[in-house]
């Protein structure tokens, strides 16, 4: 890869891997590429030098050029595939619970290996190629993780087909603008959704077909026979087929694969956008496979028997790099059924080795855990935080806390399948308090990173053997970058849209419209998007995220919203309570004639509430050292969640900030008027 060590007087950081036990897999030599190096007896993650004024971070790994591939007969996502295939193809590749029509329960995992799959792939591909799917034709695929999504996606590598992944909780505007703007020829989509594509196929310019998977708990026969929504599509020259109908065609008659090279298009994937129109990127295999090298070269010991357990949607770049980079090391891939009440239940059966998350879902299970405890014994609770603090010790000196995990944390490891090794956060900042919980309690290996849909998931990391910092995003991974970035990882453009392209697109570099804080030792800092950034009126400026990331962790907020401007020298916000904390903390103001919906719509009309939750924001402001004009000092409390399905969130889960503050335009100018509230 043209990379050698630096002759430098440096000494190489490495740690021994978790588990000698664990066979590690072929062609995976980390000690030849250098992650972290110290000097003086400081360590740095990255390196960094001026050109024309600016400063230039460079991954270490990268020091003596790009890294792009993890294996050199891997430049596309077909070719990371087959040669995972031909190494294990008896290997498990991707398991679906078995659904039980008799008890209507779901079971044990099914899975399938990767011989099957590569199989499985020819003949879907070629059936849809027998049903008039030609090279470039864009495919939609609309449907939450499932085996016939990874399916279609990679019958797209083997066939040249274009996939558009389609957001099953976009709106349905947003889905008609990009099966039109795509120009999508068939879509592949579950029943539930049907219903949706009926309400806008008079509108339809490109789409012919539908292709309609199987649902485990319907009778697709039946439905397709007597639903009023299929026979409205059939009545305006959609064409509706099934799934299987499709992979029976491709497996009599079948094609040789065609697949695309490495500069050509992999997806065009659509941001959520959290103040305009979707805009379709242009994401190449070149792109994918460079950030499956930044992943693989992490440091984390890829063994023979890794396991991945897939819930975070796969029409986001985020999960479609991870699974990439599962195969790439041979791994096993579960996934969720879709319901989020049986995910501690999966994930025990799944037995992930490799966890990823995004702050949301990790600051919800932090809440849970430590809700938990608080209704512990006064002992248990003291145990725990000696337990806690012990291990934290540890960690920091390298020192070794199997005894505080016998005695304490085993227990709550069971909970996410008892094998995690290795953890990721990504999407959004991460509170350090969090990333220093999930250390202690499951593995110190938890990591976070930073990119976008437009670096292709590619752009800052923390390294494996990083157990220390918390509150970063490590260094660049295989590409320059401050918070411009260039590299492999870097998307063509956006479709149909070059005015778009050549703001964001300069020189070569991609702008990223992220705020950062380069620190001494090369990790870089997220602090908030550029458009996020206000001024207050005695000129202070205010990143929101920051401050929203910390005011979530009051017990009693479930989401908050952080608000000012320049007319003002203080902070507002709108504030929607933790619903079951707040009906146990005001039970005994319970009426009897109440039902709980009730007793909570009236609570939080009151003032009472609303002093509750603004002494705590105030408490953990002061606790995290946050400034005087930081504090949140009035809210409007409301009962209905930000949602995708209100718009006040995207599906990435990033607040709309414009719409949201256009909704509650009055009651904020209000705050401010009545300041003696």
């Amino acid at each position: 890869m043209g990379i050698t060590q630096s002759k430098q007087t440096e000494q190489i950081i490495q740690k021994t891997p978790y588990s000698s036990k664990r066979k590690r897999i072929d062609g995976y030599i980390p000690e030849q590429f250098p992650r972290i190096v110290e000097k003086e007896g400081q360590k740095f993650y990255s390196w960094n030098y001026k050109q024309n004024g600016e400063t230039i971070y460079r991954s270490n790994l990268a020091k003596d050029g790009l890294i792009s591939k993890w294996n050199e007969s891997v430049s596309t996502l077909y070719e990371n595939l087959e040669v995972t295939t031909k190494s294990v193809p008896d290997n498990q590749l991707f398991g679906t619970r078995k659904y039980n029509k008799t008890t209507k329960k779901y079971e044990d995992y099914e899975w399938k290996t990767y011989k099957e799959f590569g199989e499985e792939r020819t003949y879907f591909g070629s059936g849809l190629i027998n049903y008039g799917i030609k090279k470039d034709d864009r495919i939609g695929i609309f449907a939450k993780n499932r085996y016939e999504w990874v399916l279609t996606e990679h019958s797209a590598y083997a066939y040249s087909f274009l996939l558009v992944p389609l957001y099953h909780t976009f709106g349905i505007p947003n889905i008609l603008y990009i099966i039109n703007h795509s120009e999508c020829k068939v879509v592949i989509t579950e029943m539930r959704n049907i219903s949706k594509l009926k309400q806008i196929c008079e509108e339809f310019k490109t789409l012919k077909s539908i292709i309609v998977l199987d649902d485990p708990e319907e009778d697709i026969d039946k439905f397709l026979e007597e639903n009023e929504d299929i026979k409205f599509l059939n009545s305006h020259n959609i064409n509706i087929y099934k799934f299987n109908e499709i992979f029976e065609s491709g497996k009599q008659k079948q094609y040789p694969h065609q697949p695309n090279k490495p500069d050509d298009l992999c997806s065009l994937i659509y941001t959520s956008g959290t103040t305009s129109q979707p805009k379709g990127v242009l994401v190449t295999h070149k792109n994918l496979i460079s950030t499956v090298a930044g992943f693989y070269y992490i440091g984390y010991d890829f063994s023979d028997n890794e396991s991945y357990y897939s819930y975070l949607p796969l029409s986001h770049v985020y999960e479609r790099a991870l699974e990439n980079t599962m195969i790439a090391v041979s791994s096993r891939i579960g996934f969720s059924s879709g319901d989020v009440t049986k995910l501690v239940e999966e994930m025990q059966l799944v037995k992930p080795t490799v966890f990823a998350g995004v702050p949301r879902i990790y600051s919800k299970i932090y809440d849970k855990v430590t809700q938990g405890i608080k209704k512990k014994s006064i002992f248990s609770q003291y145990l725990f935080q000696v337990a806690y603090e012990a291990k934290k010790k540890a960690i920091e000196n390298g020192e070794s806390y199997v005894l505080w995990d016998k005695l304490v944390f085993n227990k709550t490891k069971q909970l996410l399948g008892g094998k995690i090794q290795f953890m990721l956060s990504g999407s959004a900042a991460l509170l350090p308090l969090h990333q220093e919980f999930f250390k202690i309690l499951f593995t110190p290996h938890f990591v976070q990173a930073w990119a976008l849909t437009e670096t292709a998931a590619g752009g800052t990391l923390q390294y494996y053997e990083d157990t220390i910092c918390n509150g970063v995003v490590g260094p660049p991974l295989s590409l320059l970058g401050e918070l411009l970035v260039r590299g492999p990882s870097i998307f063509k453009g956006y479709y149909k849209n070059p005015e778009a392209t050549n703001e964001v697109i300069i020189d070569g570099w991609f702008h990223t419209g992220d705020i950062g804080e380069a620190l001494p030792n090369g990790h870089l800092k997220i602090i908030d998007r550029k458009k996020n950034i206000f001024k207050l009126s005695q000129g202070e400026y205010v990143a929101p995220d920051v401050l929203e990331g910390l005011y979530s962790n009051s017990q009693y907020v479930m989401q908050v919203m952080v608000y000012g401007n320049s007319q003002e020298d203080y902070l507002i916000g709108i504030a929607v309570p933790e619903k079951e904390i707040i009906l146990d903390y005001f039970k005994n103001e319970k009426q009897e004639n109440e039902n709980s919906e009730e007793f909570f719509q009236r609570i939080c009309q009151e003032e009472k509430i609303k002093e509750l939750i603004l002494k705590d924001m105030e408490k953990i402001g002061r606790e995290t050292n946050r400034f005087g004009f930081e504090i949140i000092r009035n809210i409007i409390i409301e009962t209905e969640p930000f949602s995708i399905e209100n718009e006040f969130i995207t599906t990435t889960m990033k607040l709309r900030r414009k719409i949201i503050e256009n909704h509650y335009k009055k009651q904020l100018l209000d705050l401010y008027l009545n300041k003696s509230n």
